[in-house]
């Protein structure tokens, strides 16, 4: 017997009690009937909670301009989106909530988008909270075990071919004085609220608060390539440099066309590398006061 729900779950269970001899036919009915009562009570319920709450999103009734608008794609990079990510036609959470895979894309991109609550969400997908909250997480913690590695380790991104980087490079050698550049490292801090244990561990001195720190390379067109973290809040970016292995990443890229490394840019708190370029002394030929400002507005 096919079980796609508690109550197919339940009629399972009662006739295996049947056969075993624990249920007798007359049992067996009672229960039957009243197992079929109480689902189409709850179809019934749901069908009021679900015209309560709106009909569901319909991509086909939106225009293209609406679609970039909410979720900053149009609907054939929607779905062409969808099938690069590999998410599958239907997904399902724990408590049994069924969405497409098109839909639990659409719900992350409108989440992501500041700000955005859930109860903003449920006239534009005729979902409950509860039910957006589940699409969200599920769809989400799929994306990142799918495709976290391409965000970790340099070796595991296919995109980082020669010409990519040739072309990263040019973007930022053709607006500042920087050499063999492809981006830019920084670390990011995310405040949180005081925690019970570990206060001194997570507070963070520069920015007065308890926080999360991540460290991220963002590339001239936006994204970001690499991602490490979360550290304690009190760690410095070093530490952040260091526990993440991006030297040895950066070691593994393909060289320019001189055969040099190519390096990333940071601020004054990264040390001076081959493969990282800070402000000071960076080109000791240039004035500083021209190089910080020119990579600042390349950033």
């Amino acid at each position: 017997m096919e079980v796609e729900n508690e109550y197919d779950l339940a009629r399972a269970l009662l006739l295996l009690s049947h056969e075993e001899g624990d249920l007798d036919d007359e049992e067996l009915l009672l229960f039957w009937l009243a197992f079929e009562e109480e689902e189409q009570a709850h179809e019934q319920a749901e069908g009021r909670r679900q015209r309560a709450l709106g009909p569901r999103l319909d991509l086909r009734a939106l225009t293209d301009s609406t679609c970039v608008q909410l979720f900053r794609f149009g609907e054939a990079d929607l779905h062409r989106l969808c099938r690069l990510l590999l998410l599958p036609e239907t997904m399902e959470s724990r408590s049994h909530t069924k969405w497409t895979g098109i839909e639990g894309l659409c719900v992350v991109l409108r989440r992501l988008s500041y700000p955005c609550r859930l109860c903003d969400l449920v006239s534009l997908f005729g979902r409950s909270r509860s039910q957006l909250s589940e699409i969200f997480n599920t769809t989400l913690l799929f994306l990142h075990n799918s495709w976290k590695n391409h965000l970790v380790n340099f070796s595991q991104a296919r995109y980082f071919s020669d010409a990519r980087l040739a072309s990263y490079n040019a973007a930022i050698g053709g607006q500042c004085p920087l050499q063999r550049c492809f981006g830019f490292v920084d670390g990011t801090v995310r405040a949180m609220c005081r925690p019970t244990r570990n206060q001194r561990q997570f507070y963070n001195g520069h920015k007065r608060c308890h926080a999360l720190k991540w460290q991220s390379v963002v590339a001239p067109d936006g994204l970001i390539i690499h991602l490490h973290g979360p550290m304690e809040g009190r760690r410095h970016d070093c530490a952040l440099l260091n526990d993440s292995n991006l030297f040895q990443q950066l070691s593994t890229l393909p060289l320019t066309a001189g055969g040099e490394l190519y390096c990333l840019y940071g601020d004054l708190g990264y040390p001076l590398r081959p493969q990282l370029q800070v402000s000071l002394p960076l080109l000791a030929h240039m004035p500083q006061n021209t190089i910080k400002p020119a990579c600042s507005l390349v950033k």
